[in-house]
């Protein structure tokens, strides 16, 4: 299988064509605040002429069920279906000294029942309607056990630890004010756990990848939970793909055909060419289009996850994902070429955008009506949006 034709079906199930926004079931990245809107707006283009004064939050832009915003995979603020939280819940809750690890960092890992002790102390202790993270973390600190409050060098005080804290918030119910870049937590509402498909719906609207790429997403450490997976092979490198992918597929609605593509999917696992299954070829059409002409995303956008070398050279991820202040990516056909990022003056938004001038064609008038859609969700007709060489 080539990796233009992974692209071209990760592009269509995300929703770039056709601006279906089934892709919320991963969650959508909304840090630097409004991402998460931008993220949705690429895909959703045509409802943004709703909005004349501007996105204000960015479930307007979904409009069919609630999102809320909340602390979840890696600790980071995300914008997901209210009804997927429950099972982030249950899918993000550490069982093992090892997972827990994971959230503390670079901290020694307290005890696993100190995960409970901080939802019911944010629960109980939660100071007013709503609160910012210093109010909410000095609330709690003081009742825990040392080993989970250990002294902060930069803060100069003993505070709860930093990742058991965001995860805490996830686990006692408590969601972000829907904008803002500073972290204002609402008081807790429900904390309900329940059943998740997120592990699966990474395999469906990602495509190929590897655990340890998906896993680094969560944020979570090693799993075991992970649905069905098989070898696949793309431009010679083994990936895994979903055993009986047209499981996945909502719009696989025949139980009859979904247990034949079962059946023929297991007559050839053991071939791991997915371009001899006949299950999986279907899966990752050959006929699907090809990847919009430009786009204009931020880094931790969903088409961009996955294995990196599939959607950039070494040279250009070196220049788009760095450690802090990653700038957003150029994508021309499938495929970072460079990087851009923007600033607002007076009232027009300006993309200074990487090899501007070697963009032609298509993807040239693509990239600027990406800018006019970002505009629109920054500020709608009060912005107008100019692109400039990097």
């Amino acid at each position: 299988m080539t990796a233009a034709r992974v692209l071209a079906h990760r592009a269509a199930v995300q929703g770039l064509h056709d601006g279906d926004l089934g892709v919320l079931a991963l969650g959508v990245v909304d840090s630097p605040p409004n991402t998460g809107a931008a993220a949705l707006a690429v895909r959703a283009r045509h409802r943004l002429d709703r909005f004349p004064g501007g996105v204000r939050e960015p479930a307007e832009l979904w409009g069919e069920e609630e999102l809320v915003r909340v602390l979840s995979l890696r600790g980071a603020p995300h914008l997901h279906r209210a009804a997927d939280v429950p099972g982030l819940r249950r899918l993000l809750r550490p069982r093992t000294p090892k997972q827990l690890q994971a959230w503390c960092g670079g901290m020694p890992a307290p005890e696993l029942s100190d995960v409970d002790l901080v939802v019911e102390l944010m629960r109980r202790e939660f100071p007013g309607e709503t609160a910012t993270k210093g109010e909410l973390s000095g609330a709690i600190s003081r009742h825990l056990p040392e080993r989970a409050r250990p002294h902060c060098a930069r803060c100069g005080v003993e505070h709860v630890i930093e990742g058991l804290f965001r995860l805490g918030t996830l686990l006692a119910g408590i969601e972000l004010e829907p904008r803002g870049a500073r972290l204002v937590f609402r008081a807790p509402g429900p904390n309900d756990e329940g059943d998740s498909t997120l592990l699966r719906d990474y395999a469906r609207y990602v495509g190929p990848f590897t655990r340890a790429d998906a896993e680094k997403w969560l944020g979570t450490g090693p799993r075991a939970d992970w649905p069905d997976l098989r070898p696949v092979t793309v431009e010679g490198r083994k990936l895994l793909a979903l055993a009986d992918p047209a499981a996945a597929d909502p719009a696989a609605a025949d139980p009859a055909a979904t247990d034949s593509a079962a059946t023929a999917d297991s007559a050839a696992a053991a071939d791991s060419d997915s371009a001899a299954d006949p299950g999986l070829a279907d899966f990752f059409a050959a006929d699907a289009p090809e990847p919009p002409a430009g786009l204009l995303l931020f880094p931790r956008d969903p088409y961009l996850l996955g294995p990196r070398w599939l959607v950039a050279e070494p040279d250009v991820a070196k220049r788009v994902w760095r450690p802090v202040g990653s700038p957003g990516a150029v994508v021309v056909r499938g495929r970072v070429v460079g990087a851009w990022r923007y600033e607002v003056s007076g009232r027009t938004m300006i993309f200074r955008v990487d090899g501007w001038a070697r963009v032609e064609g298509a993807a040239r008038k693509a990239l600027r009506e990406q800018a006019d859609v970002l505009a629109g969700v920054w500020g709608a007709n009060a912005l107008e949006a100019t692109v400039v060489e990097w």
